[in-house]
């Protein structure tokens, strides 16, 4: 029996797991959750999914789950520093000891199970398991589970849940999810299952989402975006009620608005005691102010870029913009890279550490300058800043 003695080496092993496991269904994983033995017939479960807002809406909800005094299991993926990220509870991070101890477990579990069942888990087959076990261990009210990739073959989706909510559907992942929008419509959609109930803000598809969910007896609600309207930046109304949220850009409106009708469907607290933690909430990496005049994002696919600069556009109408950008080769980088050239910013490209990428210089030009070492080239656009400029990492 292995047992990894510090956090750094159970995690560089989870790490070294095949990413995900090619599957035609989740039997084998679902054999897997059944070994567990874990019961969450007491626990609320909440299933987040779509192209881009993901990790936001999940953020809204468990503010105001927490903000009305529930214990409250987050899980989602990627993380931006630390791999305990992953998984929270009341929005503190897993602790490195139980990180370990569950890295721990799963080890020996997976040898287990490709004994009896000649099956090994995947890296992101692990990592949701051990979510599930770490939230019931510890006796979470309500879990809010953020999907990996789709919906009707992701690993998330071994359980039933009270609610799924879908954000929006965009072209990303399309080697696994399919190359047209009802493709990967129906693949985010797979994720509600008989008699379940979904809310989304997403309007396109509306007649593939209707066609699936009487097949499968199941209900949903696409959220009326017209009725959500801006006052400024931070605030706007919708259905009357006067939102006041820190995230910036015009999606964290409708991202909230998800969060909201989300937790109104499961839950009969007041609207107040809901939208008032709206304010609080937090998601790191989302135009985010690092220092001042400084902002990082995540977007990484065409939708996300696309919505990130119609933003930038109108936010910083008043600014330079300088845009410091680089992706992984697997991303449609020319048609990033297209949104972005049509507005009229100053573009750099660069490089940072991940065997996925490949230099960008080809992508260079006399207009647009790339630059290898990412943190140099950082240093110098922050050390020359000027008063009007903002520079926007992405």
């Amino acid at each position: 029996m292995k047992k990894f003695n510090n956090k750094i080496e159970a995690v560089t092993w989870l790490e070294s797991q095949v990413k995900f496991n090619n599957k035609k269904d989740l039997n084998l994983l679902l054999k897997a959750f059944n070994k567990l033995n874990l019961d969450l017939s007491k626990t609320k479960k909440i299933h987040i999914g779509g192209t881009n807002g993901k990790g936001s809406t999940a953020a809204f909800i468990s503010s105001a789950l927490i903000n009305n005094n529930l214990k409250v299991g987050l899980f989602t993926s990627p993380y931006l520093v630390n791999f305990n990220e992953r998984i929270k509870i009341n929005n503190k991070d897993i602790s490195d000891n139980d990180l370990l101890n569950l890295i721990n477990f799963f080890y020996d579990f997976n040898e287990k199970l490709f004994n009896e069942l000649n099956y090994k888990l995947s890296f992101f087959e692990i990592i949701t398991l051990m979510a599930f076990k770490y939230f019931i261990n510890n006796n979470c009210d309500v879990v809010i589970i953020e999907i990996g990739i789709g919906g009707r073959l992701d690993s998330t989706n071994i359980i039933n849940y009270d609610v799924t909510a879908i954000t929006n559907v965009g072209f990303d992942h399309m080697k696994v999810l399919g190359n047209t929008l009802e493709e990967i419509a129906l693949e985010k959609f797979g994720a509600l299952k008989t008699n379940g109930h979904l809310i989304t803000t997403s309007n396109n598809q509306e007649l593939l989402l209707d066609e699936y969910s009487k097949k499968i007896n199941a209900t949903y609600y696409i959220i009326d975006k017209t009725l959500i309207k801006p006052v400024n930046k931070n605030l706007f109304y919708y259905k009357e009620n006067l939102f006041n949220i820190n995230l910036l850009g015009d999606y964290q409106r409708e991202n909230s608005v998800l969060a909201f009708e989300t937790i109104k469907y499961l839950y009969d607290f007041s609207d107040d005691k809901i939208i008032d933690s709206f304010k609080n909430t937090y998601w790191p990496g989302r135009l985010e102010e690092i220092i001042p005049n400084i902002y990082l994002d995540g977007a990484h696919n065409k939708p996300a870029i696309e919505a990130l600069f119609k933003n930038i556009n109108t936010i910083f109408k008043d600014k330079v913009v300088t845009v410091l950008f680089s992706a992984l080769r697997d991303k449609d980088i020319s048609e990033m890279l297209n949104i972005i050239k049509s507005y009229n910013f100053k573009i750099f490209l660069t490089s940072f550490p991940d065997f996925r990428f490949e230099s960008l210089k080809p992508f260079s030009n006399d207009k647009i300058k790339y630059v290898e070492n990412s943190i140099s080239l950082l240093n110098e656009l922050s050390n020359n800043i000027k008063e009007n400029e903002v520079i926007i990492v992405t």
